[in-house]
């Protein structure tokens, strides 16, 4: 099975942490990276999810958030590469494969739906002996043992977050992203190298 010998990015903003060479456009706008698609493998993308999260289904504002993924559907089938889409629970992707950190021995368990125009495998959760997961999301909250005891109070339990970016950063199998705001969006690699390994 070959490697990739590369990974580059598309981000509309810097993100000076990303340890892979990086340029700054608008994913949507095909002719901006024209030049980068043609030595493609493969393209994997992760279009913004605030249309689709569970918060903005509580908030009621989903129409204040454009839909991304028809239109890159429609963009990454005309550019004929084999593809592959990221998003969150709820998202309109057909068939999706599922993806869960329980699945890959992390401490998160962050669903994401992947949907691609090649036959991917997937993993099944192991919630069972994954034990209590870390959330990562929202604002740093302090330590385990604090929250611990605001929720003894409240008489609640709810889940754990990370008490900081570097527990973040365990939780999530990340080592080189610094920003709790980065964290709170991102995947684990570990599925990115899960379905690359299958594309390979």
């Amino acid at each position: 099975m070959r490697e990739l010998d590369s990974k580059w990015g598309i981000d509309i903003e810097p993100h000076r942490d990303y340890p892979f060479e990086i340029k700054i456009a608008d994913a949507m706008d095909f002719d901006t990276f024209r030049d980068w698609i043609d030595w493609a493998d493969v393209i994997h993308a992760s279009p913004p999810c605030p249309r689709y999260s569970r918060m903005t289904a509580v908030s009621g504002n989903r129409d204040n958030h454009p839909d991304f993924i028809e239109p890159l559907i429609d963009l990454l089938d005309e550019i004929g590469k084999p593809y592959v889409i990221e998003n969150v629970p709820g998202a309109p992707i057909d068939n999706p494969l599922t993806l869960c950190g329980s699945s890959f021995g992390l401490r998160v368990r962050r669903h994401r739906l992947f949907y691609s125009n090649r036959a991917l495998l997937g993993l099944p959760c192991d919630h069972k002996s994954q034990g209590r997961a870390i959330g990562v999301y929202g604002n740093q909250t302090g330590s385990y043992e604090y929250q611990l005891a605001r929720y003894a109070r409240i008489g609640r339990d709810y889940g754990i977050r990370a008490s900081s970016v570097a527990d973040a950063q365990d939780a999530l199998g990340i080592d080189w992203m610094s920003r709790w705001d980065d964290l709170t969006d991102s995947i684990p690699p570990a599925y990115t190298e899960f379905i690359g390994r299958q594309l390979c």
